[in-house]
């Protein structure tokens, strides 16, 4: 006799054969995905495999940092028409630029002729963004401008070959999130991120200023800021050390997954972002912006905060996960939210009998396609069902 699980999975199976006969591949997905029911919650702590695997780090890739809304930036960092900063997300290398409406755009970054990145440095100002390799160019809303050799050939549809755009969202609270899903609209949408900025509102970040960036690179798993600070939404720590030095004033912090943090006080505020760059490794990045009023040494004060916060993840857990031995007493709250997302997308996958990358673009018929263009992001790969399973299992 079958069991539950068992009927459930070829149901699913027959929905699936059913949906790719009468529907796109983006539609059929969507369709199985809400059939998948959720995952029984975790118990008990991840296992260390988590923190250490490249598998299960690349499936992460896909089930969380290609669909989920992932907060970046404040938009007070563009402050020119042309102005934009670039990132690097797990893998994923895109930059967010201010177009002449003013608006923020995000696009990956990679040239539609030869995958070659259009912007090389951290961040800067343009009129025009040009590809250095062949001089192909782009205006500030991701269109092609110039295409040299390809211009007038014959078909040639400049406006099917710009470049390849996130989706970018700025809260009430002027925060920059974006989403790589590669669909028009991306499977989770804004709408259950709405109430991001709400635990803000009695700051006016209208009275602050970009001061400046700060990085560290660190030998752990991104996860681990997580597991540190996303206790009840609060980065008790950090904002503990705020108040001590504040005297007693107001400081108010949140996690924001997948793996950022803001703490804001009537001096200053911070962005606090664990970036994943490996299983293994992340950079640990701040954003530091101040008050009009604030003074050098409540900056000063600040600084020395944040120094602690970096020298605290090399504590003995971590060193103990990394050495496969189990160590955490942290609520399971975020680890379930991990776990949920890899293993719902791991069953879509299995369902699918195929790896699927939610960020990998699809290309419209009549755009000029590359070898690039073709395997864009696709290095995000290389697992097999029972594979994973053997890592996900405790």
């Amino acid at each position: 006799m079958l069991t539950l699980g068992a009927i459930i999975l070829l149901a699913i199976t027959v929905i699936a054969l059913i949906a790719k006969k009468t529907l796109s591949k983006p539609q059929t997905e969507s369709l199985i995905s809400r059939a998948i029911p959720a995952a029984a919650p975790l118990t008990q702590p991840l296992p260390s495999t988590w923190y250490k695997s490249d598998d299960i780090y690349e499936l992460e890739r896909r089930a969380i940092f290609s669909k989920k809304w992932i907060l970046l930036t404040h938009k007070m960092r563009f402050t020119e028409t042309g102005s934009w900063i670039r990132y690097a997300e797990a893998g994923f290398d895109f930059f967010l630029i201010k177009n002449a409406e003013g608006t923020i755009r995000g696009f990956h970054n990679i040239c539609r002729h030869r995958a070659f990145p259009v912007v090389v440095k951290d961040n800067g100002q343009n009129s025009v963004l040009s590809c250095k390799y062949h001089g192909w160019s782009y205006g500030l809303n991701g269109q092609l401008a110039k295409a040299p050799l390809y211009q007038d050939l014959p078909g040639f549809d400049r406006s099917k070959n710009g470049l390849f755009p996130l989706h970018v969202h700025i809260d009430d609270k002027g925060f920059v999130w974006v989403n790589m899903d590669a669909k028009s609209q991306p499977e989770i949408s804004w709408s259950e991120n709405r109430n991001q900025a709400a635990r803000y509102s009695s700051f006016n970040l209208g009275d602050y200023q970009f001061d400046h960036v700060k990085q560290d690179t660190s030998s752990f798993n991104w996860k681990t800021l997580a597991d540190k600070y996303s206790t009840n939404g609060n980065n008790g720590d950090i904002s503990n050390s705020v108040n001590v030095q504040e005297k007693g004033s107001s400081a108010v912090s949140g996690f924001h997954f997948p793996n950022a943090s803001v703490t804001i006080s009537p001096h200053f505020f911070f962005l606090l972002r664990c970036v994943p760059t490996s299983a293994t490794k992340s950079l640990l990045q701040y954003e530091v912006y101040r008050h009009k009023n604030a003074s050098q040494e409540e900056l000063k004060k600040l600084e020395e905060i944040i120094e602690q916060t970096a020298s605290d993840y090399e504590a003995p857990a971590e060193k103990n996960l990394r050495a496969g031995v189990l160590v955490d007493q942290t609520p399971l709250e975020f680890q379930n939210q991990v776990y949920q997302l890899v293993e719902h997308h791991r069953k879509l996958e299995g369902v699918a009998g195929r790896e699927i990358r939610p960020a990998q673009q699809i290309l419209d018929k009549s755009a000029i396609k590359t070898e690039q263009d073709e395997s864009l992001y696709s290095s995000c790969s290389g697992l097999s069902c029972g594979k994973t399973a053997k890592e996900l299992d405790w």
